[in-house]
């Protein structure tokens, strides 16, 4: 990406407005965090290497993840016996790390135990890391969406998003716990047919409520033979209210829409996610067309804000996937941080 990212320890959902978001109420703020906190934790401990102290040998002993590094200079002095290692006080027989030269008083240096880098799982941390660094500024940078919480609190409405949310807090709640990517990828597939399945009746509910627009009329002219034809039905203030509903609703699509593509990159599996975000591109490609921007654009007085946030969203998020980069992040880190490493 052209502009740099910083992955943050806390993440805000539109930040430049006081109202709280629909995501900050059912608490997605924490659950994203939740996944910048372990990446960082393990990326940090991952490139942590150096001298460890003689007892954590022990804990390396059936492991091959570590090697033995001794300063360049002294190695042929070892080889030659002009160098040794100091004798142990505590286990006769065995030496400590300790170097020293023969005939020359002091400690020259000493071997370390180095953790090996595995350069393909640093990669993938710092991938995640890069993902949750632009999902942090998307978020961030959303218009607010809140006017309709009461409503999203009652009806079916409420089943499907508390489904999808519902399923990705299953999967945080689990995800700090999780000792290997085989783990990890269970419940991650297991998360993300859940939200698969509250994410399409979300989606049918959308297309039932752009279908009612379809009869919205475009012109004055229009609106006067809707009048002739239902004299006692309000049409103008029902199309609005419609409209409202769909705009509010498509939004919020496409914020649990980004919620099942973390699911999918944290697995690794960047094609579904594509595949996942295409389906929003061809329904916006082939609704939101002129025909209906014109109809909503007069419905409005051209206030049409909302579908302008949408179809630049969809821009924005396309763009994003495309030159994400982990070479275009910066990692927020904290004190509170180090206190998480595996020390040795």
């Amino acid at each position: 990406m052209s502009k740099e990212l910083t992955v943050k320890t806390k993440t805000e959902i539109s930040k430049n407005n006081r109202k709280c978001d629909i995501l900050s109420l059912y608490g997605v703020p924490k659950m994203l965090d939740q996944i910048v906190k372990k990446e960082k934790i393990n990326l940090l401990n991952k490139l942590e290497c150096g001298a460890v102290v003689v007892d954590s040998l022990n804990n390396l002993m059936n492991s091959e993840n570590f090697i033995i590094e001794i300063p360049s200079g002294l190695r042929e002095m070892l080889k030659s016996g002009k160098a040794v290692f100091d004798k142990s006080n505590k286990n006769p027989g065995a030496y400590t790390p300790n170097i020293r030269i023969k005939g020359e008083a002091g400690i020259k240096g000493q071997a370390s135990i180095v953790k090996k880098v595995d350069h393909q799982d640093i990669t993938k941390n710092l991938s995640n890391l890069a993902m949750m660094a632009m999902v942090q500024s998307i978020l961030e940078k959303l218009e607010t969406i809140e006017e309709k919480i009461e409503d999203i609190k009652q009806g079916q409405k409420n089943d499907r998003v508390g489904t999808i949310i519902g399923y990705f807090k299953a999967f945080m709640d689990l995800y700090p716990t999780f000792k290997s990517a085989d783990e990890m990828n269970i419940a991650a597939n297991s998360a993300y047919m859940g939200m698969q399945s509250g994410l399409s009746k979300l989606h049918l509910q959308i297309d039932e409520e752009r279908k009612k627009l379809s009869g919205a009329p475009s012109n004055h002219f229009q609106t006067l033979l809707k009048s002739i034809t239902n004299p006692f039905s309000n049409k103008a203030v029902y199309y609005q209210k419609c409209y409202e509903d769909y705009v509010y609703d498509i939004q919020l699509y496409n914020r649990l829409i980004l919620l099942s593509d973390i699911i999918l990159y944290l697995k690794g599996d960047n094609d579904a996610m594509r595949k996942n975000y295409d389906i929003m591109v061809k329904y916006c490609n082939q609704y939101l067309d002129d025909n209906f921007i014109k109809k909503v654009t007069y419905l409005t007085d051209n206030k049409i804000v909302g579908i302008s946030n949408i179809l630049e969203y969809n821009k924005n998020l396309d763009i994003a996937l495309k030159g994400l980069n982990i070479n275009d992040i910066r990692i927020e880190c904290r004190q509170n941080d180090v206190k998480y490493l595996n020390l040795k």
